[in-house]
């Protein structure tokens, strides 16, 4: 990026740059007041008058461009948040019509530029995608530890810790690395299914599962599931839109077909 502007600038470059656009707000809004204020004289005043006005205009436009690419570049306008359980790297939101799964596992359906909201929990910030921090996760190493919560209402509601030495960024969530959990029983019972890959076939579209016991539909117990579905072979895996995120609302894995089970709105993870 150039620096443009006659001064000498030893601020650096990006200062130099804002300087510069400084310097040309200030030199439109002369020529701007001076138009308004002194009678133009014939056509070919105004015309130059206009001429001056949009070469300025052209000049801030491509320097605006240049500040905004660099800022981005340098993550000076981030909005990003580092919190208690560590760095957001993704965040999952409900009814995007996007998978979630595949969200997380590389990036498909996530948009080049997501809303602020979506780079943050427990604030009521417009989101209307899922979040994924590409640079983390695309090189996953040194992560000691991982939290995935789920939050309703913009509260979390339930969290697990997991040991996430020696992982990559698909195998920390597994049953052996759990550390600490909102369930009481997660630790200790016995899981059919316990991986973001889940249970996944031509019907089934249950990610991030965690999962106690299956036989028919009406006994299916379990902890959390991530949805990426409308539909499935089960009625409680049916829903208005995708994805969906359920969860045993009490201290303990629940019958996904009881009052006890919990729609969150996102879900989220963290790293350190």
């Amino acid at each position: 990026m150039g620096v443009r502007g006659a001064a000498i600038c030893n601020e650096g470059e990006f200062m130099c740059e804002v300087t510069y656009v400084n310097d040309q707000l200030e030199k439109l809004t002369d020529v701007v007041i001076v138009r308004a204020n002194v009678r133009l004289p014939s056509v070919d005043g105004l015309c130059e008058a206009v001429s001056e006005v949009t070469s300025t205009l052209e000049a801030l436009q491509n320097q605006l461009t240049n500040l905004t690419q660099f800022a981005k570049s340098q993550n000076l306008c981030s909005t990003e948040v580092t919190y208690p359980e560590g760095k957001l790297v993704f965040r999952g939101t409900k009814s995007v019509k996007s998978s979630v799964y595949e969200a997380y596992r590389s990036g498909a359906g996530v948009p080049e530029i997501v809303d602020d909201g979506c780079k943050q929990v427990g604030k009521s910030m417009n989101c209307s995608s899922h979040y994924r921090n590409n640079e983390i996760l695309n090189n996953w190493k040194g992560i000691s530890n991982v939290t995935f919560a789920i939050y309703k209402d913009n509260v979390k509601v339930k969290q697990v810790v997991f040991n996430a030495a020696g992982s990559n960024y698909m195998s920390w969530y597994e049953k052996g690395r759990v550390l600490d959990s909102s369930w009481s029983d997660l630790k200790s019972a016995t899981a059919n299914y316990f991986s973001i890959v889940g249970h996944q076939d031509a019907g089934l579209k249950r990610t991030f599962f965690m999962n106690h016991y299956y036989s028919t539909c009406a006994v299916d117990v379990g902890w959390f599931v991530a949805l990426d579905a409308n539909q499935g072979g089960c009625e409680w895996e049916k829903n208005d839109g995708f994805p969906a995120f359920k969860y045993a609302a009490g201290d303990q894995r629940v019958n996904w077909n009881t009052a006890g089970v919990g729609v969150a709105d996102y879900i989220a993870i963290f790293v350190k």
